[in-house]
C-alpha cells in the first residue's frame, strides 16, 4: 500500500544502511513514518506506519503556593505542572534544588525572612517556563523560663525572638 502524498509528505532517497536521522523537525509534533526498500529489482512494499512525537520544552508551572511550615526555618512550596518533568527550585538566586515532584520543603532558612522562589520546568530539551513568588518564614517563638519564688508564686520570664 502506498503512503499518502501531499504537502506533508517528504520522500527521501539514497539512504544507505539501516538508520538515518531526521533533523529540523518541530517540537512536540507527531511524525508518521513509512519505509520502502529499493534495490536493483525495484521498490519493495511499504512497512507498516510508525509514529513518534518529538520532545517539547515543558510548559511553565502554575498555581505556585509558598507558605511557612510549623518550623520557623522552613517554607513549603507547591505548584501544578506536567508529569515526567523535573523542576529546578531557586531560592533568592543563591540556592538551587532539583526535584522530580510538584512540591518541596525548603529548610535551613532564617526565621521571619521573606524569600523569592522561582520554579523552572526542565526536560530533555532544557529549561521550559518558570513561575516566581515570595513567601515569609515564621517568626521564632519567644523563649520562656519559670522560677518559683514562693510556695504560691512563679516568675515567668519571656525572651523575645531576635529580629531579622
Amino acid at each position: 500500500k502506498e503512503p499518502p502524498s501531499g504537502n506533508d509528505t517528504l520522500k527521501m532517497s539514497n539512504i544507505t544502511g539501516t538508520s538515518t536521522t531526521l533533523s529540523r523537525l518541530e517540537q512536540g509534533t507527531v511524525y508518521y513514518i513509512w519505509v520502502a526498500a529499493v534495490s536493483s529489482y525495484g521498490q519493495g512494499p511499504y512497512s507498516k506506519r510508525e509514529s513518534e512525537t518529538t520532545f517539547k520544552a515543558p510548559e511553565p508551572p502554575t498555581d505556585l503556593l509558598i507558605y511557612p511550615s510549623s518550623d520557623c526555618d522552613e517554607l513549603i512550596i507547591k505548584w501544578t505542572g506536567e508529569q515526567s518533568v523535573s523542576y529546578r527550585v531557586h531560592i533568592n538566586d543563591n540556592k538551587t534544588l532539583i526535584v522530580d515532584k510538584n512540591e518541596t520543603i525548603l529548610s535551613d532558612l532564617t526565621a521571619n525572612t521573606e524569600y523569592t522562589v522561582t520554579v523552572v520546568a526542565v526536560n530533555e530539551l532544557g529549561d521550559g517556563g518558570n513561575v516566581t513568588g515570595t513567601g515569609r518564614t515564621r517568626t521564632e517563638a519567644p523563649s520562656i523560663s519559670l522560677s518559683a519564688i514562693s510556695s504560691t508564686q512563679l516568675i515567668i520570664t519571656l525572651t523575645a525572638p531576635t529580629e531579622s
